[in-house]
């Protein structure tokens, strides 16, 4: 399948990092892209910012909101009457920290958003994907290995071992949500582990297609507004497009940089990649 012929649903593609990989999609990689919005007039408005400079630029704004049922239902009925085959599906939308949203302080909705919503928006979109090489990028979070490195051992391993069930998953969640055990940002960071940990179950459970998940960096966007970020949206694609675009292996984990990077220690952009689970030397990811 040529660049050309891609076709790419984002989720939560209408500001932040979403927008900005949106717009490099539908230019740089000539792909059509399916703006994910839950706002249709969101999504509309981000659409027409990008298409104005653009003209050219193929974008279809798709009504979707991760944390609903219903919604994400909705989409994949509309997506598949488009009669179109994904090339990748990107689980973009977040929520939590500075956003303007009540719920960004509520931690049953970061959870549901943040960990549920990639799990309901996959299982509703995998018969849309192309069977053959199609891929399923989970945007996580540094806060993801932040909060893992700090559990004791079994957990560690649970968190960043193949071989994890679902129900394994969910009721280790379960578990550290009802112990307050979170991580900062009102359940940001168990949410981000528990995503990066989703996605070796769904490499498992789809094993032709490409499933990973990445930290896209410390990115400034309405989620990280006061707390010093100052990298610009588009600067936070480059392991998006490398995830999407590159030689990556399913199930694993890649950092802002695009390289590979463990879950049990911080990994910081320009350190050696990891390399793997019997790495002698995990401490030199953040020297």
């Amino acid at each position: 399948m040529s660049a050309m012929s891609k076709t790419i649903l984002v989720t939560g593609g209408n500001s932040g990092i979403g927008a900005a990989l949106c717009k490099l999609l539908a230019t740089e990689h000539g792909c059509r892209v399916l703006l994910g919005a839950r706002s249709p007039e969101k999504g509309e408005k981000a659409k027409a910012d990008i298409v104005a400079k653009y003209p050219d630029a193929k974008i279809d704004v798709v009504t979707i909101d991760v944390a609903s049922d219903s919604s994400v239902a909705a989409a994949a009925a509309a997506v598949k009457a488009m009669g179109v085959t994904l090339y990748a599906l990107v689980n973009n939308a977040g929520l939590g920290l500075a956003q303007a949203d009540d719920d960004a302080h509520n931690t049953a909705a970061v959870m549901n958003v943040n960990y549920a919503g990639p799990k309901r928006v996959t299982d509703a979109f995998v018969p849309l994907i192309q069977p053959d090489g199609g891929r399923v990028v989970n945007v996580s979070s540094g806060a993801a290995s932040a909060w893992v490195k700090g559990q004791d051992a079994a957990t560690k391993k649970l968190y960043s071992t193949p071989g994890l069930t679902q129900a394994q998953l969910d009721a280790s969640v379960a578990k550290e949500v009802a112990a307050g055990n979170v991580g900062w940002g009102d359940g940001y960071g168990i949410s981000k582990a528990a995503l990066t940990a989703l996605t070796l179950v769904q490499a498992a459970a789809h094993p032709t297609l490409v499933v990973v998940s990445l930290s896209p960096g410390f990115i400034m966007t309405p989620m990280t507004v006061g707390y010093g970020a100052k990298l610009s949206p588009e600067e936070g694609c480059k392991s998006s497009i490398k995830c999407l675009f590159g030689d990556v292996v399913s199930g694993l984990y890649y950092g802002s940089d695009g390289l590979r990077s463990p879950m049990t220690v911080s990994r910081d952009p320009g350190t050696p990649e990891y390399a793997g689970e019997d790495d002698p030397d995990p401490a030199k990811y953040n020297k």
